[in-house]
């Protein structure tokens, strides 16, 4: 019997959470993959590596080395939210 391992290629997204290159996704996006590539708006393409897996809450914390501080997403803080108050325009 002979066995080949075919590149699978899937797409997400998520975000950059710190300027040294550490992105937030879904698990699912990344969970079993042999190699991941992020691809930042710039169209500069990065290998990352996988940090941590979250199945349960489906989140993946990457990394990427890009020799140069990056814009980041802060994450905003749920506890400070108040029922019924408008957030937005």
């Amino acid at each position: 019997m002979v066995l080949w391992r075919l590149p699978a290629e899937g797409a997400g997204s998520g975000f950059i959470i710190k300027q040294s290159g550490e992105i937030l996704t879904n698990s699912h996006v990344v969970k079993g993959a042999h190699e991941v590539t992020v691809t930042l708006t710039d169209k500069k393409v990065y290998r990352a590596h996988v940090l941590g897996l979250d199945t349960r809450s489906d989140l993946a914390l990457l990394k990427i080395d890009a020799d140069r501080k990056l814009p980041t997403l802060s994450l905003g803080n749920s506890d400070a939210l108040v029922w019924g108050r408008k957030y937005w325009p």
